[in-house]
């Protein structure tokens, strides 16, 4: 019996802690580490970062394949200096100065003017 009772006791929960702010954030700190572990993952091919680089690089080609060809400039041709590119294109990859070639989906601003004139 006394073996028993002590087995059944060893199963019971942790009394509740006397400082609850710490052993919230013990917990968090814990969960964080273990996903933090995963994400990261292992340097080969396996880890999970890896794995997700090649879909995550053909996702994000396919979405900006549904862009409209926007292009917030006179035609080219008018142009005798191509503008230098904006700002906020600097990350990208593609060259802006591809994108300013000729393109039959290419929507210029006269375009739209038309369009909204009509």
């Amino acid at each position: 019996m006394l073996e028993q009772t002590s087995h059944d006791l060893s199963q019971l929960p942790k009394p509740p802690s006397s400082e609850p702010l710490g052993e919230m954030m013990r917990l968090i700190g814990s969960f964080v580490r273990s996903i933090e572990r995963l994400v990261d993952g292992a340097p080969d091919d396996n880890g999970l970062m890896q794995a997700l680089r090649g879909p995550h690089s053909e996702f994000k080609k396919a979405i900006r394949q549904t862009a409209p060809d926007f292009r917030p400039l006179p035609r080219l041709e008018r142009l005798t200096i191509p503008p230098a590119p904006p700002k906020f294109l600097v990350d990208e990859e593609t060259d802006w100065r591809d994108q300013l070639k000729g393109s039959s989906r290419a929507i210029h601003v006269e375009d739209v003017m038309k369009k909204a004139n009509s």
